[in-house]
């Protein structure tokens, strides 16, 4: 079969843990908060090893609100509130669901502040979603609660910094544990602006039955989710310190159980 290489969201989770977890944490009493939309839609999967096509017309748009707060100079809370609009169309068929996604929640600490800053943390993302066995579009989530633990080491020097992190997802209801790591570079380009090129992956560790058992699945959050993907991202503070935007596009390789479709990223922020 000839590779697909294609733009598609990097959702792992859907919109969880999208906020890739640096090493740095919040001062205590200041506040991060971020408004941002993912928009996607597609008539392609790859499923099982193989790209299917002319699955119908889908819509996926995800508002999501992130927010980190600095409980002490070392612990830092976050939360991500993901809120889910999806459609189906085909051919005599014509369906929708609204609703919350897999809210998510977290805390970050940090072990080291030296010259390598190192932190560790742990996400829970609950099965918050709405669910509907009547429709073909019959969820706005992974059907499962999720556990990541994760370790974060990175730096910064002149105009560069750069950090890694890789964590370990066990989620319940039949679904499978995945490895998670992500690489990321960044620069400032331009006087508040920041170019970064990110390296992101998830890869199943162990292959559990909601695959095949779980008639709550779709395209957007099957099980035994599978990616490579290679990103852009830019982040400009119009005031810094106080207010900015950002935007991001990644290009998949070795993807699997997946959606084959572009995205859009976008986000706006704030700092207190």
């Amino acid at each position: 079969m000839k590779k697909v290489i294609v733009l598609f969201v990097v959702g792992l989770l859907g919109s969880q843990f999208s906020n890739a977890q640096s090493p740095w944490t919040r001062e205590k009493g200041k506040a991060y908060v971020q408004l941002g939309l993912t928009s996607l839609s597609y008539d392609a999967i790859q499923f099982d090893g193989n790209k299917v096509e002319n699955v119908g017309d889908y819509s996926d748009i995800t508002i999501q609100a992130y927010a980190e707060y600095g409980i002490t100079d070392k612990l830092e809370a976050q939360l991500v509130l993901p809120y889910k609009t999806a459609s189906y169309e085909n051919v005599g068929v014509s369906e929708s669901i609204s609703g919350m996604g897999n809210i998510s929640l977290g805390l970050k600490y940090k072990l080291s502040d030296k010259n390598w800053k190192i932190s560790s943390g742990i996400v829970y993302s609950a099965n918050s979603i709405k669910k509907d066995k009547e429709l073909v579009v019959s969820t706005t989530g992974f059907n499962a609660s999720t556990i990541l633990p994760y370790v974060s080491i990175g730096s910064s020097h002149n105009k560069w910094y750069y950090f890694g992190n890789i964590g370990y997802g066990y989620m319940d209801n039949d679904y499978s544990d995945f490895l998670k790591a992500t690489i990321e570079v960044g620069y400032n380009i331009i006087p508040k602006g920041h170019l970064m090129l990110v390296l992101d992956t998830k890869n199943v560790v162990s292959k559990e039955d909601a695959y095949l058992e779980d008639n709550l699945q779709w395209a957007s959050h099957l099980d035994r989710q599978t990616y490579n993907a290679l990103g852009i991202k830019a982040n400009y503070e119009f005031v810094e310190g106080k207010f900015g935007a950002n935007f991001s596009t990644f290009g998949a390789f070795g993807i699997d159980n997946a959606p084959l479709a572009p995205t859009i990223n976008l986000g706006v922020y704030t700092k207190f």
